[in-house]
């Protein structure tokens, strides 16, 4: 399984498990999931106080209809944006314990 579908999988299927996170940004959807939550490769995808940015493979957006119609509804639900690519950004923010997910649609 791929990485930016683990973690978006994980956070819809599991809505009590994180926060949202306000952002100003209107093509954005940001959550604070605590850091007692495991992933595989935990350190490598969530960095100690630092921002870790990837692009998603294009196919993702195709791939995943379900996921993406989710993020879109979370962002604006009046008029769900459709993303040309997706971003994740990720960080482990050790002062708060937790791990910080953000998703931007370009």
């Amino acid at each position: 399984m791929k990485i930016a579908q683990m973690l978006l999988t994980y956070l819809q299927t599991h809505p009590t498990a994180y926060h949202r996170i306000p952002r100003e940004a209107q093509n954005v959807v940001a959550f604070r999931l605590p850091d007692t939550v495991i992933f595989p490769y935990q350190q490598q995808l969530f960095p100690n106080d630092r921002l870790e940015a990837t692009r998603v493979d294009d196919d993702f957006i195709q791939q995943e209809p379900a996921l993406i119609a989710w993020l879109a509804n979370l962002i604006d639900p009046d008029e769900p944006p459709v993303p040309q690519s997706l971003w994740l950004t990720l960080s482990h923010v050790t002062q708060a314990h937790a791990n910080f997910i953000e998703v931007s649609f370009e």
